[in-house]
């Protein structure tokens, strides 16, 4: 049966989207720039031409309301495609076979896995994809000549997608930032789009972010800068120095207990755990240390970290418990030692070299600090931090934990009593 003729505007900037020779495909930028319709509706005609199965997925997606169908049901209406059947959870094209599944990655690991002969995925809002989940995408895709397809607009400098398909593209990769400009020139930006770009552009860096595919912008109060995180995880260093080991434990289920080494300036070495019992810790952060009982190993010594430090001397290591809520070496400028900590940090972020790790931007670019009725400089609380919609900053204060060092002629390494 022959397909009835309908005239499509497809924009030249896509024409990728129909090449079957790559493996991967990425399109990225902000609003208005057409990339999901675009997507969206290469994919219905390539369904066309001949039977595929194509996953449309993203990271959350707890029904087929949060994916792309209905999306993909309005190109279909729009230009009449009858041979589409459309269910409200499945599209299947009629003459060739073509199916749409649709499925989230977080939560369907095992049927993500199980997938048999998918030829395409489109993964949407692709800048929140975990390392995880995509460790799990990529290999299931695995059919002979099969693609996979990202869209999404900047999160921050290191979004794992971002870092995995355009910092460091792999072979047979195409990828593409398209921003609002795309459509206008052809005549296609709504009006009503123009005018929240217009409305939007009063804030610089929102529109730079929403309309220009930028990263999010950091806080004016921000006490790392995100630019000199990103500089120390591009850095080389020697390693001269002495090497030490910071250690964050883990004080509920969800947080992680994270090690960081270093040599001298530069970043060694990094582990991170969940769920493990004081014992298992011990045993983790000896097989770190490579069972060199005379390297310094700072560990935050608040909650179950104090267990940690007894059971660590106990056997016999050279440990500094640090309390991040005591008493700074300047009081006069800071309320508490994890404030000093965090100040040392952004001082010495010039002369480091850290691993490139986008949880580990995140967290030292994104912590605030605000002035006391002293005058002084303190950190925001982590209730605080996490009410803002992040994690536990696990990853940054094992950092911190690794490369500070406080007024070390008050501590003495021993046993506490009991």
């Amino acid at each position: 049966m022959d397909h009835p003729t309908v005239k499509i505007q497809f924009l030249v900037e896509f024409k990728e989207l129909f090449n079957e020779e790559w493996r991967n495909i990425v399109f990225y930028g902000g609003r208005g720039s057409g990339k999901s319709q675009h997507i969206a509706l290469a994919l219905i005609l390539r369904g066309r031409g001949k039977r595929l199965r194509i996953l449309a997925t993203r990271e959350i997606q707890k029904t087929v309301a949060d994916s792309v169908h209905k999306l993909l049901r309005d190109i279909i209406d729009q230009y009449g495609f009858t041979d589409y059947e459309v269910t409200d959870k499945t599209i299947r094209n009629r003459i060739t076979g073509t199916e749409f599944i649709f499925s989230g990655l977080r939560h369907n690991v095992n049927e993500i896995k199980s997938m048999e002969g998918i030829d395409i995925a489109w993964v949407e809002e692709a800048q929140s994809i975990s390392k995880a989940s995509l460790k799990v995408l990529a290999p299931t895709i695995r059919k002979t000549g099969s693609q996979l397809i990202f869209s999404y607009n900047r999160l921050n400098e290191l979004d794992p997608v971002h870092v995995r398909y355009v910092i460091n593209k792999p072979a047979k990769t195409f990828a593409a930032k398209v921003n609002f400009d795309v459509l206008e020139r052809a005549g296609l930006l709504p009006d009503t789009l123009k005018l929240e770009r217009d409305e939007d552009a009063k804030d610089p860096e929102a529109y730079a972010h929403t309309w220009l595919g930028e990263p999010v912008g950091q806080s004016e109060n921000a006490i790392i800068s995100r630019t000199g995180v990103l500089d120390a995880m591009k850095r080389k260093v020697n390693d001269e120095g002495a090497i030490e080991i910071g250690a964050d434990i883990a004080r509920m289920g969800s947080d992680r207990t994270v090690f960081k080494k270093r040599k001298g300036l530069k970043l060694l070495d990094t582990k991170s755990y969940t769920k493990l019992r004081t014992t298992e810790v011990c045993d983790r952060l000896e097989e770190f240390a490579g069972y060199d009982k005379k390297i310094l190993i700072k560990i935050d010594d608040t909650g179950v970290g104090g267990g940690v430090t007894d059971e660590m001397i106990k056997r016999g290591y050279n440990v500094m418990p640090i309390n991040f809520g005591s008493k700074p070496d300047d009081s006069d400028k800071y309320p508490n030692l994890i404030s000093e900590a965090w100040f040392y940090m952004a001082t010495i972020m010039p002369t480091i070299q850290l691993d490139m790790n986008d949880d580990v931007l995140m967290e030292l670019s994104s912590r605030l600090w605000r002035m006391d009725t002293k005058g002084r400089r303190g950190v925001e609380s982590k209730d605080d931090y996490k009410k803002r919609g992040f994690r536990s900053p696990d990853e940054a204060d094992a950092t911190i934990l690794c490369f500070y060092t406080p007024h070390p002629e008050e501590y003495v390494f021993r046993v506490r009593s009991a």
